[in-house]
């Protein structure tokens, strides 16, 4: 079995879709916004942009994934550099 990736990058966009805009509450995007490191963009539609800035994507990846409102996550980008000083998980 291969080793995980690092997720811990300089910078890295999620892309959230939804079931329904209604979803994409003040309350919601309230939680999102107290966490270390992420930026929640205007929604459209059902869909609510984010940008992770140097921090572990992974376990808001995976709670998002979680949640029953929430249909997908995107990785839209992530940096990556040759000269990342972040180890492997």
């Amino acid at each position: 079995m291969k080793a995980k990736r690092a997720w811990r990058t300089p910078l890295s966009s999620l892309l959230v879709t939804v079931t329904d805009e209604e979803c994409v509450t003040a309350a919601f995007r309230a939680v999102l916004e107290k966490m270390e490191g992420v930026t929640v963009g205007e929604p459209v539609g059902r869909y609510l942009p984010l940008t992770i800035e140097d921090a572990d994507a992974r376990p808001l990846h995976e709670w998002l994934e979680s949640l029953p409102t929430v249909v997908q996550v995107d990785v839209t980008f992530c940096s990556v550099s040759p000269e990342s000083s972040y180890e492997a998980v």
